[in-house]
């Protein structure tokens, strides 16, 4: 029996229902195209750490279930149960613009910082010590926590029809409790498999720093990198919208 003749049904505890969700959930993070890849990219491209994972997981769950409220709230008003699935590919292809233009400043801020330390080259030894002292702390690419959860936010906004029907089940029954906790469920599960996507990328990454060297010029072209395969996954987020739209 799936889901939502559970919930119809009526006389199914809420501990089960709830761990049917979250097991949901979980394989929704697995099914192909989410933006599971897009966390993964970020992770090795910035050279992430575990708190970074975590942060995009659980930043992506939370957006994931606003957007899911916000889309099902739209059906109630406009009596259209399909306005997730109409919509999606335009999330997906909003998503994949904001990513778009976080790959691109990644790239000028990673060129600025190359112009900025080749004028500083030349100057006193003053300069050059703050100069190291910039590339020291910039040339690995790292993004900051807040980075981390904006981008993590954007990954989360393609919204599961699954879990809109699941909800407006919930409320069309008059049981709001049970929709606030379906959909709490699924995005716990979600969240589980996106920070285990991260922390997979974090440990790997690890894992082949220390088995492989790798020459300074390397590292010294992280941030080219990580800006690259930013703006890679956002122009197939992009294209992707786009072909589903196409289609329509």
């Amino acid at each position: 029996m799936d889901l939502i003749s559970l919930i119809q049904e009526g006389s199914t505890s809420f501990l089960y229902l709830a761990a049917v969700g979250l097991v949901l959930g979980s394989l929704h993070g697995l099914e192909p195209g989410h933006s599971k890849t897009m966390m993964a990219a970020f992770i090795v491209a910035v050279r992430g750490t575990p708190l970074q994972a975590v942060l995009l997981g659980v930043s992506a769950a939370f957006s994931h279930s606003i957007i899911v409220w916000v889309l099902a709230l739209l059906a109630l008003s406009w009596g259209d149960e399909a306005i997730g699935e109409r919509l999606e590919p335009w999330f997906i292809g909003g998503s994949g613009a904001v990513v778009i233009a976080v790959g691109l400043f990644m790239l000028w801020r990673a060129f600025r910082r190359t112009g900025a330390r080749r004028h500083h080259h030349d100057e006193d030894a003053h300069a050059r010590a703050h100069a190291r002292e910039l590339e020291a702390r910039f040339a690995g690419g790292r993004a900051s926590g807040l980075q981390t959860v904006g981008f993590g936010l954007v990954g989360g906004l393609i919204p599961c029809p699954a879990a809109i029907t699941v909800l407006l089940l919930c409320l069309g029954i008059g049981q709001f409790w049970l929709g606030v906790g379906m959909v709490a469920s699924f995005s716990v599960g979600l969240a589980a498999t996106l920070v285990a996507v991260g922390m997979v990328a974090v440990l790997g990454l690890r894992y082949a720093t220390r088995r492989f060297s790798a020459p300074d010029r390397l590292f010294a072209s992280a941030p080219y990198v990580s800006g690259a395969l930013i703006l890679i996954v956002g122009t197939y987020m992009a294209w992707s919208g786009w072909l589903h739209l196409a289609a329509a």
